[in-house]
């Protein structure tokens, strides 16, 4: 079986930090996040990968050439945005008439995809799509969902809806017959979402729903990327050595929700004061304090600082003394401000 990242553009909610590093291998808890999409089509059964891509596209390839877990890559270049649907036609070569599983390439989650293609065979229709549930449905398009089929697409709802049902959201991930996949047009931009997808219930009725209720996580920005990370940590916490850790051994964790690689080093005096992710070379000098803070790896903090709500990027080096917070920091860039905001973690 093979797979289908969409990995897609710049990422541009994600600048200045994505000017430098590929969205699929932007680091989460010291790995990126290609490296737990890999695990979870690997443990489904997917032989072979496709990332379809136009951006940075040789941290990519350089990826694919280390790789040593014993599925194979192929990359798919996308001159121009083709649009979600658009990009999965542009890959149809590659695909070669076999079922597919896409994954949106800015998500993180827990899904079990060798359950999701046990429901796509068992729903007998042409698509299946994860639906993941949110409290708060207003800033989403929502499914509408009848049992384990999906009938339609509501957008971004407005005016009061029903509290008491369960409200799903197009999770991205899917899995796709040949059929679907040799339907799409190749000479334009195509969204699955707005056009693919719906074609396919006026012509079947409903496509398949899986849904999902744990760990759903959407990088996109730098506020769910922050989201994202300590949502692992959390996960550590409360599942143990699950699928997505793997049986690592390189790191700590401590109490308050803090994450530290093997290979920090830490100066006299340093508080980690709830909810810190040092990933691996970064540095910490005496005497400083960090609270919802995470170090990317080689980031370095001096001595007597105090950082709050910060994201440092790879090889940063933050002065003696200084005092920041709500804000990203990357090599060569002027700092950007952003707003975590902890209790929407669901960590609190």
């Amino acid at each position: 079986m093979k797979a289908l990242l969409l990995i897609g553009g710049q990422a541009t909610r994600l600048s200045p930090l994505n000017k430098h590093i590929a969205k699929s291998l932007m680091p989460l808890v010291d790995r990126e996040v290609l490296n737990y999409q890999v695990g979870q089509l690997a443990r489904a059964g997917v032989t072979q990968i496709i990332l379809a891509a136009g951006h940075l596209v040789d941290q990519l390839a350089e990826y694919v050439d280390g790789y040593s877990g014993g599925l194979e890559f192929a990359i798919s270049l996308e001159d121009e945005p083709l649009g979600t649907a658009g990009a999965i036609g542009n890959a149809a070569e590659l695909v070669d008439n076999d079922r597919l599983v896409v994954l949106n390439a800015d998500i993180i989650s827990d899904v079990d995809i060798t359950e999701v293609i046990a429901a796509h065979e068992a729903g007998g229709r042409p698509a299946t799509l994860v639906g993941y549930s949110v409290k708060d449905p207003s800033r989403y398009g929502l499914l509408q969902v009848e049992g384990n089929a999906i009938t339609g697409f509501t957008e971004k709802p407005e005016g009061q809806l029903d509290d008491e049902g369960k409200h799903f959201i197009n999770a991205g991930i899917y899995v796709l017959e040949p059929s679907v996949v040799n339907s799409i047009p190749t000479d334009r931009k195509v969204s699955i979402e707005r056009e693919t997808f719906p074609q396919l219930i006026d012509l079947h009725g409903a496509l398949t729903h899986f849904p999902h209720e744990r760990m759903w996580e959407d990088i996109g920005t730098f506020e769910s990327y922050f989201r994202a990370n300590f949502a692992l940590v959390a996960g550590r916490y409360t599942y143990g050595d699950n699928a997505l850790w793997a049986g690592r051994e390189d790191f700590a964790l401590f109490k308050d929700m803090v994450y530290m690689h093997d290979s920090v080093e830490l100066g006299k005096g340093v508080d980690l004061f709830h909810r810190v992710i040092a990933m691996a070379r970064s540095r910490i000098g005496s005497e400083s304090r960090l609270q919802n803070t995470i170090l990317l790896p080689g980031a370095e903090v001096g001595e007597r600082c105090q950082l709050t709500d910060c994201i440092i990027g790879p090889g940063v080096s933050v002065a003696d003394g200084t005092r920041i917070n709500k804000m990203v920091m990357v090599e060569g860039e002027q700092n950007t401000a952003f707003y975590p905001d902890a209790y929407d973690m669901g960590i609190s």
